[in-house]
């Protein structure tokens, strides 16, 4: 059979060729990570809620709550939706106003 060789001399290159839609591409070459795709899911879920504060310009936490996308990967109350707004607040992606949260200056400008 063939020759087995113990030592390694030499150097190797491999050229790959993908082609397609370029979301399908980068999806191919990603390679994430358990932690990534944790992470991924609370930024969804943060997108998500961000988009519909804008989506209804602004509402208190319970009419937010009424009007979150099924696609939520967790169940939001409103105590949750508190919590994650009030982190979204720290980046100026939302503002309390009285007790109605509405997009905020980074959103805004």
């Amino acid at each position: 059979m063939g020759e087995t060789h113990d030592e390694f001399n030499g150097s190797v290159g491999i050229t790959v060729e993908l082609t397609g839609e370029y979301d399908a591409v980068v999806e191919k070459l990603r390679m994430p990570t358990d932690e990534q795709e944790s992470l991924g899911l609370v930024l969804a879920d943060f997108s998500r809620l961000l988009e519909t504060v804008q989506r209804l310009d602004g509402g208190t936490r319970s009419v937010i709550v009424d009007h979150l996308p099924p696609e939520m990967h967790h169940a939001y109350d409103a105590e949750a939706v508190v919590d994650a707004l009030q982190i979204l607040s720290r980046y100026d992606l939302v503002a309390l106003d009285g007790n109605t949260w509405t997009p905020g200056p980074a959103l805004t400008a």
